[in-house]
This record gives C-alpha cells, sequence and structure tokens, in this order.
C-alpha cells in the first residue's frame, strides 16, 4: 500500500506549522484553516479542529534502511525522543527487522522514524528532511480490531502484517503503507501516556494498484474516482 495524502485535525495550526517547519524541516505552507507539509511523497495535512477538540493520533515516517543512527543524531538535537519506562531510546523489531524512533509533534501525536531493513532504499547523502521519505503508518483504532482487520483485508485485497490478527493491535499492509489498527484506549509506544482514540481523518492511499479514500468516522472505504 502508498499513502498518498494524510489529513488530520489539529488544536493548533500556527504551531505545527511552526514544528513542522523549523523542527522536522519540511516544506510547509497554511492556507486559511489548512495546513498542508510535503512529508516526502506523501501529502501530510493538518486541518483546524473546532474549538474544545482534543486528540492525539499516530503516525509514522520511513526513513533510508541504513541511516537509523544518522537519523538519531539529527533528530535528537531538534525534540526530545519518547523513552519506555526502562529509559530505552531505541526499539528493535526483529519480525519487521526495523529500528524506530518515537517523537511528538507541537499537537502531542505520536510520531516515529523506522529505518525498515529490508527495503533497498539506502542513502549515501547526509541526513536530513529530505530523507524522510513518505508516511508509512497510520494508526486506526477500533473497538473490534480482528473484524476491522477482517474487513479491511477482504475490501483492499491485503494482509495482516507479520504477525498474526490479535485482539490489541493488527498491523495490515506492507512496508510501504501499513494501518495500525489498534484496540480504542491502548497507550501507543512506547509508554506514551496517549491512549488510542477513534478521531476523524482522510486518507488517500493505494492498494492493488486501486486508489481509495478513507474518512471517519464511522471508517468509510471507497474507491477513489482517479481509479
Amino acid at each position: 500500500m502508498f499513502i498518498q495524502r494524510l489529513e488530520l485535525l489539529t488544536s493548533n495550526l500556527a504551531a505545527q506549522l511552526e514544528y513542522y517547519q523549523t523542527v522536522l524541516q519540511l516544506p510547509a505552507e497554511m492556507n486559511m484553516d489548512m495546513l498542508s507539509v510535503q512529508a516526502g511523497r506523501t501529502q501530510l495535512s493538518f486541518k483546524q479542529a473546532a474549538a474544545g477538540w482534543e486528540g492525539q493520533y499516530h503516525f509514522c515516517f520511513n526513513i533510508p534502511e541504513n541511516q537509523f543512527a544518522e537519523s538519531k543524531k539529527w533528530l535528537a538535537s531538534r525534540t526530545a525522543l519518547l523513552q519506555d519506562e526502562h529509559g530505552r531510546d531505541e526499539f528493535q523489531s526483529e519480525s519487521w527487522n526495523s529500528n524506530s524512533l518515537y517523537f511528538k509533534d507541537a499537537d502531542g501525536n505520536i510520531l516515529e522514524f523506522i529505518a525498515r531493513h529490508d527495503q533497498r532504499n539506502a542513502s549515501d547523502s547526509p541526513f536530513d528532511s529530505s530523507q524522510i521519505l513518505q508516511v508509512s503508518e497510520i494508526g486506526l483504532p477500533s473497538r473490534d480490531v480482528i473484524s476491522f482487520a477482517r474487513e479491511l483485508c477482504d475490501q483492499l485485497g491485503v494482509s495482516v502484517y507479520r504477525q498474526e490478527a490479535a485482539e490489541t493491535f493488527t498491523p495490515i499492509g506492507d512496508e510501504d503503507g501499513l494501518f495500525i489498527l489498534a484496540v480504542e484506549d491502548r497507550i501507543w509506544y512506547p509508554n506514551s501516556g496517549v491512549p488510542a482514540k477513534l478521531l476523524d481523518i482522510k486518507l488517500d492511499f493505494e492498494a492493488n494498484g486501486v486508489n481509495y479514500n478513507l474518512s471517519a468516522l464511522p471508517y468509510q472505504i471507497r474507491i477513489s474516482a482517479q481509479s
């Protein structure tokens, strides 16, 4: 799968603009109530929410598979890295063959850099914002993860990723694009203190050569008119 455009709500457009321009140093522009950020191949957008709205999302950026150490040095000089209960700020997955860093943006969203070592995307360039390749994961919380995973896999022709479907956490898709299905109120990894909530979201993505639109709530997926 490939996430083409991701639109999320924000409680503070100006703070998000400052963060994505100065901390992550990504191209960003604001127009009325919408902020557009170019994150590699993905357009990441934030829409101003109504007064009193609260919520945090989880999403992830792919980085070159050989630049994990360089990305940590670059990122840690700009923002605090999240730690688990043991004080670790680097996270390795043997089953995914990956390494990850976690951090928060100005709205408290849980962001991630992930180096997926099975991908052929190594880079010899020094790490900077141009090495943020795309949004490769978005959290889609649910009250019934297994049923939601089955529905998405059947509709999109994709599979659960490198594990069996589980009641609290099930990823579907592939290394270019994953939907992270977490049960509602599960705390986003690692020890972030942020519970998974069902939040409004808009998503344009491709799966098996077909373009789709996803909107919530409730989650609805339709084939895009561009397909």
